[in-house]
């Protein structure tokens, strides 16, 4: 009730509120690869009717910026992909500049790991600034060598990993994240309460940006939903305000906030 009542405040002031989400796990149900991925209509249209009304609407990404827009296609949505390494800008999609020395070895990583994991049935996405390497699909004993893999790789190429849902990725050792995404996008549209909607490991970092904004005082009231699911963290659930059930949960917190 409690969290019903802050919505319904925030509704009678949407000029004054950001809404971020993640996307896979979230907006999209989880799939074998990220090809099949696909937002429902009925969300769709809600974060439609949200960015007509509500100061900002942000998706908040680990896949390629245009690949975010692809998935979600609204264009009044921000979009921050590559976990906070791309923004998406009038059309242009801006990189990190501390990350550019880094897009080489992160290539590296991404051919070698090609070469090595697809044929066991991994499968590599091709995403620029960040390597991805996806074993869903595969044996568990793929799973494990494709993490032991880049472990080993991103040591080497002194790039930074983390584990997920179903992938490993290797990225730049430089502070980017769904974090300093939502940083960013706070102190760029300047909102009084912000929320952020996730499921997995590098939503925790949104979670807790949030929460250092608040008690820096630029943002007065935040919201943080964990959605569910048996292989994400624990911390998403035990670090949220609200906890929902998958994509159909996040359905009712957009039309709450409608």
């Amino acid at each position: 009730m409690e969290i019903r009542d802050r919505l319904r405040a925030w509704r009678e002031a949407p000029g004054s509120v950001a809404v971020f989400t993640d996307i896979d796990g979230t907006l999209a149900p989880i799939v074998p690869t990220p090809d099949m991925s696909e937002v429902p209509a009925e969300l769709k249209e809600l974060l439609g009717r949200l960015s007509e009304r509500y100061l900002l609407v942000a998706g908040i990404s680990g896949r390629k910026t245009e690949d975010a827009l692809d998935l979600v296609g609204l264009a009044d949505v921000v979009y921050f992909g590559n976990h906070g390494f791309e923004i998406l800008r009038d059309g242009e999609v801006e990189v990190t500049p501390e990350a550019l020395p880094y897009q080489e070895r992160v290539q590296e990583l991404e051919d070698n790991a090609r070469r090595e994991l697809e044929p066991l049935g991994a499968f590599v996405e091709e995403k620029g600034i960040t390597a991805s390497v996806h074993y869903r699909n595969a044996p568990p004993e793929v799973g494990d060598r494709s993490v032991e893999f880049v472990k080993r790789e991103g040591e080497r190429l002194g790039l930074r990993i983390t584990v997920g849902r179903g992938v490993v990725e290797a990225r730049p050792p430089i502070r980017a994240d769904k974090g300093t995404a939502v940083r960013t996008l706070v102190e760029d549209y300047r909102p009084e309460r912000a929320m952020f909607i996730g499921d997995d490991t590098t939503d925790l970092d949104a979670f807790r940006e949030l929460v250092t904004l608040r008690e820096e005082g630029t943002l007065e009231e935040i919201l943080r939903v964990g959605v569910a699911s048996e292989e994400g963290p624990p911390e998403i659930t035990s670090e949220a305000d609200i906890v929902v059930d998958g994509v159909e949960g996040v359905g009712e917190v957009l039309r709450a906030l409608l």
